[in-house]
């Protein structure tokens, strides 16, 4: 699994954000503060969790990653969304006064384009990679993605998908923290919806993830399988979406 090759990422300095220093420093804090209060992905009594119904998931697992790397932990990052932005961390590390190259050097990502290699990471590479970067934490971001090619016929995606997710319960098993970022479902693969409810059903925490509509409020709701059902964390999209 290949490493983020972080030293050869340049970061500019953010001249032309229209955020000031404190500003940005106050927004990453206060998203931040927001993921350690739901605990994401701060617990292993938590270790398969999944967050899914909307796309600001995909942007929460940067932010969740992000935090553990300052705080000096490395963490996997297998990206079946092509959605990896480098640049966020590096943002959330200038917030904190930290070298982004320093932070991305604790996030060791790998991608995934088709639905035979996001497997493969899940099943075959995934604990490997855990173990020789001495990580406890694996984020998955977009962990079906992969899975809506009409070209790969339906047994076999069913039978990917069902090896991906029984390997995922076995690391859990083990302690590892596995975050499980889902966004929402295309409308054109309504069959596709049951991934999402199996994995849900395995889990040992799910996260709905919502927008307050014409509020801009993000709210990330515990669902009832979850041992603290109920409770609700929200905070401000443009806190969230803060460049």
């Amino acid at each position: 699994m290949p490493a983020t090759a972080s030293s050869l990422l340049l970061f500019p300095d953010g001249l032309d954000n229209p955020l000031t220093c404190r500003e940005r420093t106050d927004a990453s804090s206060e998203w931040l503060l927001t993921l350690r209060h739901a605990r994401i992905p701060f617990q292993t009594d938590h270790s398969l969790m999944v967050l899914h119904g909307h796309p600001t998931v995909l942007r929460l697992g940067l932010h969740a990653a992000a935090d553990r790397a300052l705080a000096g932990e490395p963490v996997v990052y297998l990206d079946g969304a092509n959605t990896f932005d480098p640049f966020v961390i590096g943002r959330v590390a200038r917030a904190h006064r930290q070298a982004p190259r320093k932070i991305l050097s604790l996030v060791h990502v790998a991608r995934a384009f088709t639905c035979h290699q996001m497997e493969r990471l899940v099943s075959d590479c995934l604990e490997e990679a855990l173990t020789r970067y001495q990580s406890r934490i694996a984020v998955v971001s977009g962990l079906f993605e992969t899975f809506y090619d009409e070209a790969v016929p339906s047994q076999e995606v069913t039978r990917l998908a069902g090896r991906m997710m029984q390997h995922l319960r076995r690391m859990a098993q083990r302690g590892y923290v596995l975050v499980c970022l889902c966004p929402p479902i295309p409308a054109v693969m309504p069959l596709r919806h049951r991934f999402i409810d199996q994995l849900r059903g395995q889990a040992d925490r799910v996260i709905r993830v919502c927008e307050v509509q014409g509020q801009g409020i993000i709210r990330l709701e515990e669902e009832p399988n979850g041992r603290e059902a109920g409770q609700v964390w929200e905070v401000a999209r443009t806190v969230l979406e803060s460049r």
